[in-house]
């Protein structure tokens, strides 16, 4: 499935979905052009592969790193929106890989699955999450203090339960809002990732409504590489204008 395939399919799911949706559950899909370059990112001559993609939309970024990298064992796609659901079902059978879509939130699956000790680990996961706020009464923050997860966002409630998921020398790609870089609020969730995995790479764009501009999305948002377990060391530092 190509490039230009995968992206006509996004802008027409896209124009399916509930604007209120889209906005109660933070819904930004990925394109292809950005997938493919989030893919490049993970190391070359993996094997065995267990690819984790939470809030995975149309699949867009597992079909990317399915061809970056080949040997793959398995991909759990978290996906709750049932208009994306049945084109993530159509996609995936299309790359003809073995996956399973939960239909589920994920945030309540993964905090059972760190808590229990069972479920899957992965090897590799890359991830879009949804940007939107929780507050401190929420179900979700309760949920995510079980798991030792102390944050006041989606997107960062997402990468940081990835990180729990993934095997040591995991790695994980995600593009997220930059807003976790300062201040208190996201302090907790930045000592969990500093204390669990190196920052092998950023990439920063210039402009700040060209990532999601199909959605008219203004956000500074960074895509980040991070190594379960690995010593820290330099990080490698790129930037694009779109």
């Amino acid at each position: 499935m190509n490039t230009a395939t995968i992206d006509n399919i996004r802008l027409q799911v896209n124009t399916k979905l509930d604007p209120k949706n889209k906005s109660k559950l933070g819904q930004f899909m990925t394109p292809s052009v950005i997938a493919d370059y989030m893919a490049s990112l993970f190391d070359k001559g993996a094997s065995k592969v267990k690819l984790l993609d939470c809030g995975a939309g149309i699949g867009s970024l597992s079909i990317s790193a399915i061809k970056a990298l080949k040997d793959i064992t398995l991909v759990d796609l978290w996906e709750i929106d049932p208009i994306m659901q049945e084109q993530l079902e159509k996609n995936m059978q299309a790359v003809a890989v073995p996956f399973s879509i939960h239909a589920q939130d994920f945030i309540f699956g993964a905090v059972e699955n760190i808590c229990s000790g069972k479920g899957e680990r992965y090897t590799h996961a890359i991830i879009n999450p949804p940007y939107k706020k929780i507050s401190s009464s929420s179900e979700h923050r309760k949920e995510l203090r079980k798991a030792g997860v102390e944050t006041v966002n989606l997107y960062s409630a997402f990468l940081a339960l990835t990180i729990l998921l993934l095997e040591k020398d995991g790695q994980a790609v995600a593009i997220i809002p930059r807003s976790f870089c300062n201040g208190p609020y996201y302090k907790p969730f930045r000592e969990l990732i500093l204390k669990d995995c190196s920052i092998d790479h950023i990439h920063v764009f210039e402009s700040r409504n060209k990532a999601f501009q199909d959605d008219d999305v203004l956000q500074e948002n960074i895509i980040i590489k991070v190594v379960k377990g690995k010593k820290q060391g330099d990080v490698e530092i790129s930037q694009s204008n779109d």
